[in-house]
């Protein structure tokens, strides 16, 4: 966890957070060593913050393997939070009827400290060809059809305080700003960015953005198609992208936007 100054201090809290923030970046979990290993801490230090942690139900202990992962606890309870409830229930049915019109499964992706993190989905269940992203799943901002989108739809300031924040998490890496602003254009213009994925060979990733009632970009309502050498079996993308933007228009209404406003 990054160090910065604040006015207070409550080591206690900023080490629960630390060990929580450890075991996001690390699914596969660690043991109690490997924690306090990896926060430069004595196990003296992190065995109580652990077991509290545990006894919360923030964390599980795994007997087999003797490893703590995150428990769906906080994902729970990111999903009560008014702002992201409303998305999803606003965004649900609506998105099912485009997952059934265009025969593909769709994504929200939202921005989350510095990247895109994936809210939820929806499957189109009678095509096992379909391409489900994991939710809770991670992007970075400059290198995937879901933080293009982002990028480009976020007010001046956003946009400068999410590059910040990626910079934050990235220190090792550099960013083309021309570049990247050359691909947020692109995709303001044509109102959605289409791209290979940058992850998956064969895999196409569309996206375009959810508004709300402040004009603020809230999320991109993304799917990922699978590209197959029998063109014949490869969706009509032409079809896909003007439905997604009709689906991303009208939840955009749902949630208060007006074009017009």
């Amino acid at each position: 966890m990054t160090e910065k100054e604040t006015k207070y201090k409550a080591p206690a809290l900023e080490k629960g957070m630390a060990i929580i923030e450890l075991l996001a970046r690390t699914p596969e979990g660690l043991n109690l060593t490997q924690i306090s290993d990896s926060l430069g801490k004595s196990k003296a230090e992190i065995f109580r913050m652990v077991a509290v942690l545990n006894d919360l139900h923030y964390l599980e202990f795994f007997q087999t393997e003797r490893v703590y992962r995150l428990s769906l606890k906080l994902y729970r309870l990111t999903h009560r939070y008014a702002p992201v409830h409303h998305l999803n229930n606003v965004a649900f049915p609506i998105i099912q009827e485009l997952c059934s019109d265009i025969q593909q499964s769709c994504h929200l992706v939202v921005y989350s400290d510095g990247g895109g993190l994936i809210l939820s989905h929806q499957d189109y269940d009678t095509n096992s060809n379909c391409l489900t992203l994991p939710v809770g799943g991670r992007g970075p901002l400059t290198d995937n059809c879901a933080g293009h989108v982002l990028l480009a739809f976020a007010s001046y300031d956003n946009r400068e305080r999410m590059l910040k924040a990626y910079q934050e998490n990235h220190p090792e890496l550099s960013l083309d700003l021309m570049a990247l602003r050359n691909i947020w254009l692109r995709v303001k213009e044509q109102g959605h960015e289409a791209m290979p994925s940058p992850v998956l060979a064969g895999v196409y990733d569309i996206g375009v953005p959810i508004f709300d009632y402040y004009h603020n970009a809230v999320a991109v309502l993304l799917t990922s198609i699978l590209m197959y050498r029998d063109e014949s079996r490869n969706a009509d993308f032409e079809h896909v992208i003007k439905k997604l933007k009709e689906t991303s228009h009208l939840i955009s209404q749902k949630m208060g936007f007006d074009e017009e406003a």
